[in-house]
């Protein structure tokens, strides 16, 4: 994906998030709104999460695989699928299953002064 392409997927999603979070604080504080679109849209981000669940299950499977071309990336990538997963649980703190040690973790997102030089080496 290029650059761009994901700015402009990661601004979109915010500026959804952030009208689902308009939406649910007025239902909260009892204003009379039609919550069909936002019952849609709640639905629908089950289903993407449900579809996320399945790559994630896809690739377990892969890094049980006898041949390594396929149990080798599988194991990479599911070594990658901790921190977005943890965001998305962060959503279900108060259930009694939930662990503390899946609370993100934003240190993972400072950058590394390795590589933060500027100009090329």
């Amino acid at each position: 994906m290029r650059n761009e392409e994901v700015a402009d997927l990661a601004n979109f999603l915010r500026a959804r998030l952030d009208e689902d979070d308009a939406a649910a604080g007025a239902a909260n504080a009892g204003a009379p709104e039609d919550t069909t679109d936002l019952k849609a849209r709640v639905l629908a981000d089950v289903a993407a999460k449900r579809g996320v669940l399945r790559f994630v299950e896809q690739m377990q499977r892969n890094a049980e695989h006898d041949d390594f071309m396929v149990h080798g990336p599988a194991r990479i990538v599911l070594s990658t699928m901790a921190f977005p997963l943890r965001h998305l649980a962060a959503a279900y703190p108060t259930h009694p299953d939930y662990q503390p040690e899946w609370q993100p973790n934003h240190e993972e997102l400072k950058p590394d002064p390795r590589f933060s030089r500027t100009g090329r080496a």
